[in-house]
């Protein structure tokens, strides 16, 4: 099962539910405001995507916390996106415990490789 972690109201995650829909691709999404990513499984996604990867510096919840001028460490970040989880870039999609992030946004190949990959990678 493809699970897509984000939040309803962005872009990059409707974009992703539509392409699944589309492709006849069975998902989960998960709303990462109302069920958020446990410490385990965001470490795991920072392993295999990195840290820097994972963070949207460039959405509304990491200008509001002011995080570019604070300039936390690893450390902090990954408590920051524990608490904050909007701030994960989008979309991020896990399949078979293997995760993608779409570094530069939605993107409909990138995705579908990730997808139809045997090893999810």
């Amino acid at each position: 099962m493809i699970k897509l972690y984000g939040v309803p109201s962005c872009q990059q995650i409707r974009k992703s539910k539509a392409l699944f829909t589309e492709k006849n691709i069975d998902f989960e999404f998960i709303n990462v405001k109302k069920q958020p990513l446990s410490a385990s499984l965001l470490q795991e996604a920072i392993k295999q995507v990195g840290l820097q990867n994972l963070i949207n510096k460039k959405g509304t919840t990491y200008r509001k916390l002011g995080l570019k001028e604070q300039n936390p460490d690893d450390a902090e970040m990954v408590q920051w996106l524990l608490r904050e989880q909007a701030m994960i870039k989008r979309p991020l999609i896990e399949k078979d415990g293997k995760f993608w992030v779409g570094i530069n946004g939605f993107d409909a190949e990138q995705i579908m490789e990730f997808i139809d990959s045997e090893d999810g990678q």
